[in-house]
C-alpha cells in the first residue's frame, strides 16, 4: 500500500501558469479540520481564487483533508509528527521525495510553513531534483526561551536558519516579528540579523465569514476558545476564575478545546466548525491572557466575528489584531474588575458587541488576501530564467511544437536530462512563448 496519493480534482486542459508546494504546519493531528494551519490555508487558496485563476497548489498532508480540496490542489500524502519539540527533526525526506514525483511534476514556488523544515526541503528539491523553486513561507511559531522550558534549545535557531532559505515569510505580527529580531541577536551578526528583517513581513490573517445560527441564553458564559496550555496562560486564567467563582456563581466558563472539567464552571462541548460559532455567538465575553510570543489569536477573532466581545492582555500584538475593538487589562485586579462590568452591564458589553463586529468587517479575508497576493507576486516577478534562447531551449520549445502536448517527463527523456540540469530555468523561460501554455502537468500548444 502507498504511502502517499494524490488527489487529481481539475480540468487537465485548464491553464495554471505556476505550481506551489505547500509544506505543513501540523499542530493538531487529532482533528485535522481544527488545525489553525489547516483553516489559514483553506482561507489563503480560497480568496486567492476569487481574484485569480493561474495558481495551482501541491499541499503535503499527513492524511487527506477534506477542507483542502479545490479545483486547483490536490495532497501528497505523507507522515507529520505535531508535538512541538520533534517536529523540527522529523523531516519525512524518503515519503516527500516518493511524493513529489519530480520527473512528472514542476513547482515554480515552495510555500513552507514550517521554517525548521525549509533548509531539508530545499535540499531535497535543489540536490535530489532538477527543481529549483523560489521559496517562501508562512512561520506560525517561534521557539522563545521566554515561553519554553526545554532544557536544551534548538528551535529557535532551526527556525531562523529555515527563515534565511526564504525570500520572503508571513509572519503573525509586527511584534512577534521584533521578538525575533531581538532573539536572533543571540545567534547571529548584525548582517544576518538585517537579512532576517527583510525577510519576515507582517501578514496580518483574516478574519473568517462564520457560518453559525444565532444563539442565545440566559446563562453568561465566558469563553477560552484557546488551546488550554501553559503557553497560552491557561493557569492563570484558572486562577483568576477561581477568585471570581468566589465572588459569584453566576458563570459558567467554555473551554472548547479542554479534555476533561478541571474546575466546575467549566464547560467543553465539542461541535462541528457550524456549531462552534453558533454556541460562540451565545457567549458573553472571550478572554485572551497575556502571550509572551506576540502572536495572532485566530481564537480572538473567531468570537468577535460573531459580536463576543474580549478581554485582551495589554500586548503589543493584541492591539494590532483588535485595535480599539479590545477591552485591555494590565494585571488580574485589573482583569477582574473590567471582567465583572463586562457580566453585569449590558449597554458596555453591546458596545463592544458592536465594536468587535466593526472589526470583523475591516479585517476580512478578501482584504487580508491581498499582502500574501503581493507575496506572490513579487515571488513570480523574481524568478530566474534562461537569458537567451540557448540550443536546448530551441530543442524544447521545437518538441512542444511538434508534439502538442508533452508531460515534464518527455521533455526529459527526449533531451536525455537528470538531476544535474536545473529545468526551472527553461520553464520560466517558456511561461513567456505565446504559442505555448502550462497546464497542471503538461506543456501544451495553443
Amino acid at each position: 500500500m502507498n504511502i502517499f496519493q494524490f488527489t487529481d480534482v481539475e480540468d487537465n486542459d485548464k491553464e495554471y501558469k505556476y505550481k506551489i508546494l505547500v509544506y505543513p504546519n501540523i499542530t493538531f493531528l487529532k482533528d485535522l479540520e481544527k488545525d489553525s494551519y489547516v483553516v489559514v490555508l483553506g482561507n489563503i487558496i480560497r480568496e486567492l481564487n476569487k481574484i485569480r485563476d493561474d495558481l495551482f497548489f501541491t499541499i503535503i498532508s499527513p492524511s487527506h483533508i477534506n477542507s483542502l480540496d479545490f479545483d486547483n490542489t490536490e495532497q501528497i500524502i505523507a507522515p507529520q509528527i505535531s508535538y512541538p519539540n520533534s517536529m523540527r527533526m522529523a523531516f519525512p525526506y524518503k515519503e516527500v521525495f516518493a511524493g513529489l514525483k519530480w520527473k512528472e511534476n514542476d513547482y515554480d514556488i515552495v510555500y513552507s510553513h514550517l521554517p525548521e523544515h525549509t533548509g531539508n526541503l530545499k535540499n531535497l528539491l535543489y540536490n535530489s531534483t532538477n527543481i529549483s523553486p523560489a521559496i517562501i513561507g508562512y512561520t506560525h511559531w517561534t521557539e522563545f526561551k521566554e515561553i519554553t522550558n526545554y532544557e536544551y534549545q534548538v528551535g529557535l535557531a532551526y527556525n531562523i536558519v529555515g527563515l534565511l532559505q526564504m525570500s520572503k515569510c508571513g509572519i503573525n505580527t509586527q511584534a512577534q516579528k521584533d521578538l525575533v529580531l531581538k532573539n536572533a541577536k543571540e545567534y547571529f551578526n548584525d548582517d544576518v540579523v538585517s537579512k532576517l528583517d527583510k525577510i519576515l513581513e507582517p501578514h496580518y490573517l483574516g478574519w473568517e465569514i462564520p457560518k453559525y445560527d444565532k444563539q442565545t441564553t440566559d446563562k453568561k458564559i465566558v469563553v477560552y476558545n484557546h488551546r488550554p496550555h501553559t503557553y497560552k496562560n491557561y493557569p492563570w486564567f484558572l486562577e483568576q476564575m477561581d477568585k471570581l467563582w468566589k465572588q459569584r456563581k453566576d458563570f459558567e466558563v467554555w473551554v472548547p478545546l479542554a479534555e476533561g472539567r478541571e474546575r466546575e464552571y467549566i464547560t467543553n462541548e465539542k461541535f462541528d466548525r457550524v456549531g462552534y460559532f453558533s454556541k460562540l455567538s451565545s457567549c458573553l465575553v472571550g478572554v485572551c491572557c497575556r502571550q509572551k510570543y506576540e502572536g495572532w489569536a485566530i481564537s480572538a477573532t473567531d468570537g468577535m466575528s460573531v459580536g463576543v466581545p474580549y478581554l485582551f492582555s495589554d500586548d503589543g500584538s493584541y492591539h494590532e489584531l483588535a485595535d480599539d475593538a479590545g477591552i485591555y487589562y494590565e494585571d488580574g485586579k485589573q482583569f477582574l474588575e473590567k471582567l465583572n462590568t463586562i457580566l453585569d452591564d449590558e449597554e458596555v458589553r453591546e458596545e463592544y458587541s458592536k465594536k468587535s463586529l466593526k472589526r470583523f468587517e475591516e479585517s476580512k479575508w478578501d482584504r487580508a488576501i491581498n499582502q500574501f497576493n503581493n507575496m506572490i507576486n513579487e515571488t513570480t516577478d523574481g524568478l530566474s530564467m534562461l537569458k537567451e534562447d540557448t540550443e536546448s531551449y530551441k530543442k524544447v520549445v521545437d518538441f512542444i511544437h511538434k508534439k502538442k502536448s508533452v508531460t515534464r517527463k518527455q521533455i526529459l527523456e527526449h533531451l536525455g536530462w537528470g538531476v544535474r540540469i536545473s529545468f526551472s530555468g527553461y520553464r520560466n523561460r517558456l511561461r513567456n512563448e505565446p504559442t505555448i501554455k502550462f497546464t497542471k502537468n503538461r506543456y501544451e500548444v495553443r
